[in-house]
């Protein structure tokens, strides 16, 4: 006679247990790391929006300072040589930032193969 339970049906019930359990892992896995992921993008959503923010103000930061040499130079030099020592020496800050930003660009996208 057949000894078995009547819950043990045998090597194929068994097999596509083992594969139902394999899905349903796979399955969580995938919704685990989805919304991992969601929750990533969130997050540097809100680094971009916040990072615009700061941008922008710097930005408005940096004109009230250059608009406020320009005003404490003109009564020494006038506001035409004012406003050129003005651009001049902030073309020249942008010129070096610039050039230490492709340097450091070159460095990150060089190959593999060099130190």
């Amino acid at each position: 006679m057949d000894e078995r339970n009547e819950d043990d049906n045998g090597i194929g019930a068994l097999v596509a247990r083992a594969i139902a359990d394999g899905r349903a892992y796979a399955d969580a896995e995938i919704a685990y790391w989805r919304a991992l992921v969601l929750d990533r993008v969130a997050d540097a959503r809100a680094v971009a929006m916040l990072g615009i923010v700061v941008f922008l103000l710097a930005q408005a930061a940096a004109i009230a300072l250059i608009v406020g040499f320009v005003m404490i130079l003109t009564p020494h030099v006038g506001p035409a040589l004012a406003t050129l020592i003005v651009v001049l020496v902030a073309a020249g800050a942008a010129a070096l930032f610039a050039r230490v930003a492709i340097k450091r660009f070159r460095r990150v996208t060089r190959p593999r193969s060099e130190p």
